[in-house]
């Protein structure tokens, strides 16, 4: 999943650059992409889309977020701690945030690791044409080539 979304976010300015979903099938399965992995990445891009455009200069707040008992059992404590530093950095606004969590929260558990979180961030991120800091989104980016450094 991570490499067919950095393909997209490599091969794509923006989402509004991303062809139709038949044709974009068409291009990742042409490309060599698994189907089930297209299918599977195509859901998820339906489901982040269906959201209505976040403002990208939304307030950010100091509130906490408390993850429920379900959540916990899903996500592991590096990709909560993840979720917390970008929402504090203000990488991701509470509204971005509980995005990638829905995005988690739609994968297998056993995928679910903080890779997972920084590709899907990204994700997010790239969907709802946002910015974030250059040092923070270095770091994101690393995710995509398989290379890790922040915690």
């Amino acid at each position: 999943m991570a490499d067919l979304i950095a393909f997209l976010i490599e091969h794509f300015q923006d989402f509004d650059a991303c062809p139709a979903p038949n044709d974009l099938s068409a291009l990742l399965e042409e490309v060599g992409f698994d189907g089930v992995e297209i299918n599977h990445a195509l859901m998820l891009l339906e489901i982040l889309t269906a959201e209505p455009l976040i403002s990208a200069k939304q307030e950010f707040t100091d509130s906490l977020r408390v993850y429920t008992v379900d959540e916990t059992d899903i996500l592991p404590p590096e990709v909560i701690d993840l979720l917390s530093f970008l929402s504090r950095e203000q990488a991701l606004n509470p509204s971005q945030r509980e995005l990638v969590v829905h995005a988690l929260l739609c994968m297998p558990p056993e995928d679910i690791t903080v890779d997972l979180a920084k590709v899907l961030s990204l994700l997010v991120l790239w969907i709802q044409r946002s910015e974030l800091p250059v040092l923070i989104g270095d770091e994101l980016m690393m995710a995509l080539h398989g290379q890790t450094v922040m915690h």
